[in-house]
This record gives structure tokens, sequence and C-alpha cells, in this order.
């Protein structure tokens, strides 16, 4: 008998393939397939029906990709788990599944495929982004970027949300707003104001603010409108922008008395400075770091991140003064979270960390960069080439509205 876990991998090659030579080495002739989708279940029998309905449904991605996961067989049974990510609809979405298969004679005879609604998703491993993408395609990938994070190599701690196709929300669950985030929302017209309401009350009913993402990506047009309408207050913006090529970097000004280090986690002292530049430069409350640090290092000393999640500590004379991060994901380099201390700044600090972080994803074959700006960061990039592709406006939300706080989510 064909080895069961063999039989399996050979199923998932067949759906990847549609190919019906490789369907009907697997399948018995007399096969059924029961599908329990989302949206409704579906049977079919025998195995001419069962494989024109899975060949029709491949053949309607343009990109799809199969990523199988585990593999379970007992007997004649085999439990399998993978993931299908496509474009679809005009937005590139995953498709996580599982399949029960039931054999007979050495072949599949029964499979039953459950196929939860798809989520958004971004190019999750072995893709970089050519340089000669064009300005749609770059907005395309623009749009996916914010579901990168890929929740089955590990959650962060102190975390919770729910994502869909219609957006999501997730967070700490900690009172201050920048520690909960909404985004990523599609809804129809006559549906957002009653969803906003929802929101709004799922956040006061546990006493946490929040800060809303708005991007050119989102559904209704208005929302920005709705939401200050409902009571929310605007912090600030960011500018979605990238640069292309990045083999030119000698025009980015350095200071050669600045050391700047991977952290990997295990300098108890970089670590503590690294918590206290947070604190002085993004407003970071000690409920958000003692939240979002345990975290952060944990994924550090994790060699399966550290490649593609690089933290940059900046000295100067031996004085912690300046942090960046560094995240090749999606297919590109995207930067993230750098600042200086405002004592130190004016000293090519930041533009030391900017050049430092281009050279790395350079290094590892990148060739797109790409950063949400702040008004401060944003002044500094555009000097270098960086341009402009989307703005996200940033809403704040808080049981008590204070002005202050709230405009603290966004540097200026």
């Amino acid at each position: 008998m064909q080895d069961p876990k063999q039989l399996a991998n050979d199923f998932l090659k067949a759906l990847a393939s549609a190919d019906v030579n490789l369907y009907e080495s697997v399948l018995n002739e007399d096969a059924s397939l029961l599908m329990g989708r989302w949206d409704g279940a579906e049977v079919y029998r025998p195995r001419q029906r069962f494989v024109e309905r899975l060949i029709n449904e491949w053949s309607a991605w343009p990109d799809a990709t199969l990523e199988g996961f585990t593999t379970v067989a007992e007997d004649d049974l085999i439990a399998v788990e993978f993931r299908i990510q496509a474009t679809e609809n005009q937005r590139y979405v995953e498709h996580n599944r599982s399949a029960f298969l039931k054999l007979k004679d050495g072949k599949i005879q029964v499979i039953n495929l459950y196929c939860p609604e798809p989520m958004p998703s971004a190019h999750r491993k072995g893709w970089i982004a050519p340089s000669t993408l064009t300005d749609g395609e770059l907005q395309s990938l623009f749009e996916s970027m914010m579901f990168s994070n890929d929740a089955r190599e590990g959650l962060m701690p102190n975390l919770g949300g729910r994502m869909s196709l219609r957006g999501g929300m997730e967070g700490s669950g900690d009172a201050h707003p920048g520690s909960n985030f909404v985004g990523g929302i599609h809804w129809p017209d006559a549906e957002a104001d009653s969803r906003i309401e929802e929101i709004i009350a799922y956040h006061r009913e546990r006493n946490i603010g929040f800060q809303w993402f708005v991007s050119a990506y989102d559904t209704p047009s208005d929302l920005g409108e709705r939401l200050e309408k409902h009571g929310l207050m605007l912090a600030g913006d960011a500018a979605t922008m990238a640069l292309s090529g990045l083999a030119d970097l000698g025009r980015i000004p350095t200071n050669p008395d600045l050391r700047v280090e991977v952290l990997d986690g295990h300098n108890h002292e970089a670590l503590d400075a690294l918590a206290n530049i947070l604190k002085i430069c993004f407003s970071w409350s000690q409920e958000q770091v003692d939240q979002r640090m345990p975290g952060l290092i944990e994924r550090m000393q994790d060699e399966r991140f550290r490649e593609r999640e690089m933290n940059y500590l900046a000295s100067l004379q031996g004085q912690p003064v300046g942090l960046g991060r560094l995240e090749l994901k999606s297919g590109v380099a995207y930067l993230g979270g750098a600042a200086t201390l405002p004592e130190f700044r004016g000293q090519k600090m930041y533009s030391t960390l900017l050049r430092r972080r281009l050279e790395d994803a350079r290094a590892h074959g990148y060739h797109i960069a790409a950063i949400n700006a702040e008004p401060m960061s944003r002044r500094i990039v555009t000097h270098y080439g960086f341009k402009e592709y989307a703005r996200t406006y940033i809403y704040g939300w808080m049981p008590v509205m204070d002005a202050n706080v709230i405009k603290s989510l966004v540097p200026q």
C-alpha cells in the first residue's frame, strides 16, 4: 500500500497543478468530495465531478501558491492542513484549509474539505519584489503589507484580535489608545455608521482607548469624516513611501562616530536603552513598555525572526541615542520605528540609521524599501529619493478624550 502521508502530499500536488492525471493517480474513480465552506456546503461524486470542481477553483486564481503544513495518518484516515495564497477579487488573500482523507484500496475514496472564509494576506515567504514593479503593482503590494504577520509562526504575548476581508482590530487591551488598533476596513456605505458605533461600544465597555488607521484603500471613501462625527479625533497622518532600487546609497550621509548594532535580545542594558528611547520618542507609557517589550525580546532571541526582523540601537561615545527597525516582509524591506533622542538630532543620526538599514536590505537581496513616514521622517526620506504612494490617517478615541494623548500617537 502507498505510504499514506505520501498520498496526501500527492493530493496537494494535484491540487496545485490542476492536472487531471495527477488527480486520477490518487483518487478512486468513485471518489466523493464534501466541502464545508463558510458560505455553505457542496458535495460532488464521482471523481470526474470532484476534479472538475477543484480545477475550476484553482484556475480562477491567476497567481495561486500552495503551502502544506501538518499531515497526520492513522490506519485508513489522513488529516492534512494547508494554505493557498492568491489574488481574488482584486485582493491578495489566503485560504487556510484542512482536509480529512478516507482511503480505500490504496487510494483516496472520500475527502472532507473544510474551507473557512479567506483572509486578507501578504506574500509570506520566499518572494522578493523586483525593482521594476509599476506604480499600480506597488499600490496593490502596499495594500496587503499590513497583513504580513503570519499567525502560524507565533503570536506576540498580550495580543488579541480578529480579522476578515471586511476589516479587523487587535491589541493588548490596556488602556492607552496606542495599544489597540482598528484598520483594513471594507464596509458598504449603509453599514458603516452602525459598525463604527459597535467598535466604539466594544472599547467603551472595556474602558480602553484605540487608534483607527484609515487608508486610501478603505471603504467607504468618507470613512474619516464619519469617524470624526462619531467623536474620534485626527491624530495625524503617515505617508506610504518607497524607494525602488537600492544600488546607489552613497548620497545618504552618515555620522562616522555613530555605532549601530543589531540587537539579539540578550543584552539587558541595550534592551533597557531601547525601551527608554521608545518612551521618549514615541510617547510610550510604562504600561505599553511592559506589554510590548516581552514580545519584541522573544522575537529578537528567536533565530527564525532575527534575519528578517532587525532591531538597531545607535550609540554615540557609548551613549544610546537612537533606534531603528528593518522588517523583510511582503517582498520589500520595510523601515519601521526609527528615532533619535531630541538632544542629539541634527547630527546625521537618522540618516546613518536609514543608510545602514538600506544596506542590510540590499545585502539580503531586496530591491524596494518602503516606509510609513510620519511628518518628521517624511521630511528626511524625501531628500533621498523616496516617493509617496498613499496617505494613511490615524484617528484616536478614549473613554475620556485627552487631545494631548491623541496627538502623541503620531510624532510630528
